[in-house]
């Protein structure tokens, strides 16, 4: 059973649609992800696709019987080529999944043989193209996209200001809090994100009114045990299910990217952390200390901030001079 609150992936949408039962084996691991290991709504969503996407790929082993007959060479050649047009990162999801899936299966005995060691390890390396993403310019046409005469608007506007002011992961601003507003202090608290640092930073004015315009026009009147800052439509939106915590930040961005003329088939990405990296790039473009970037990204390495460097070639090449962790012969 789907958790309110997860997200459903576009395969499991493919067996809703056409009528089809998932897999009882995909079934399984779920519920071991859920109650077994416990992990995050986020690690369960990662986890779905790559299993998912075998099981439409390769039918005849999504049964009880079927999974047995599987042999080493099959998993390792589907994960290889699978894998070819992935980024680095799809790459890590895809074999990480695989591998776990594989030996939850042996461990409840579906399979006889522990299969996770034939599930290839694809090297990917970091820094092997250059990071594209919004310029700045789109982001000040997004951010007059909102029509903030009414409560979708000021909601939307009030999301994609603080994506654009702070350069915080969805995650980070989904899961924002009223508590995590410090009215008194002018601070906003953001939790850490994928491993990073807790980040703490100064509540701007516009944001300020911003939030206030969106809890005024509508946010007051949700139900008290929600304490996220940023909820669902509710009134003026869904009046079926009224105001409930946000999950689909990505959504919105796209549609609103999509209404300034930003689609799919532009050529670089979209969402909610191509505004992350827009402000990253924008402060590089200020000439602000790699130390602060790293900080307000709430990276725990400045290493990892090296990324969004590279977006930007004239400060790339003053930096292979000035880079403070680079190591001397």
């Amino acid at each position: 059973m789907i958790s309110k609150l997860e997200r459903i992936c576009h395969e499991e949408k493919l067996f809703f649609y056409n009528g089809k039962p998932l897999p009882f084996l995909y079934r399984e691991y779920m519920n071991h992800l859920r109650s077994t290991k416990g992990l995050t709504i986020g690690t369960i969503h990662n986890r779905k696709k790559p299993v998912l996407s075998f099981f439409i790929a390769n039918e005849k082993y999504s049964t009880r019987s079927g999974i047995q007959k599987i042999k080493p060479a099959q998993i390792h050649d589907y994960v290889t080529e699978t894998a070819m047009p992935l980024k680095r990162e799809g790459k890590r999801i895809l074999t990480c999944a695989l591998r776990d899936f594989f030996r939850f299966l042996h461990l409840r005995g579906f399979i006889k043989s522990d299969h996770s060691k034939s599930v290839p390890t694809i090297i990917a390396y970091r820094l092997t193209s250059i990071q594209r993403g919004l310029s700045w310019d789109i982001i000040r046409k997004l951010l007059q996209n909102p029509d903030r005469r009414t409560h979708t608007g000021r909601r939307d506007y009030a999301l994609l200001l603080m994506l654009a002011r702070y350069g915080i992961r969805q995650g980070q601003l989904i899961n924002l809090l009223m508590s995590d507003i410090d009215w008194k202090n002018e601070t906003v608290f953001f939790k850490a994100a994928k491993g990073g640092k807790d980040v703490k930073v100064p509540l701007l004015p516009d944001v300020a009114e911003a939030i206030l315009a969106y809890i005024k026009g509508g946010r007051k009147d949700a139900p008290k045990k929600y304490t996220q800052v940023f909820l669902t439509l509710g009134r003026g939106g869904s009046a079926v299910d009224g105001q409930r915590p946000l999950q689909d930040l990505g959504g919105m961005v796209n549609k609103r990217l999509k209404q300034i003329g930003i689609h799919e088939t532009c050529p670089f990405p979209r969402g909610p952390h191509s505004i992350r990296h827009a402000f990253a790039t924008k402060l590089l473009e200020e000439k602000k200390p790699m130390k602060t970037i790293s900080d307000l990204l709430g990276h725990k390495s400045i290493r990892t901030t090296f990324i969004y460097t590279k977006s930007d070639m004239k400060r790339l090449r003053e930096l292979t001079v000035k880079w403070p962790e680079r190591s001397v012969a």
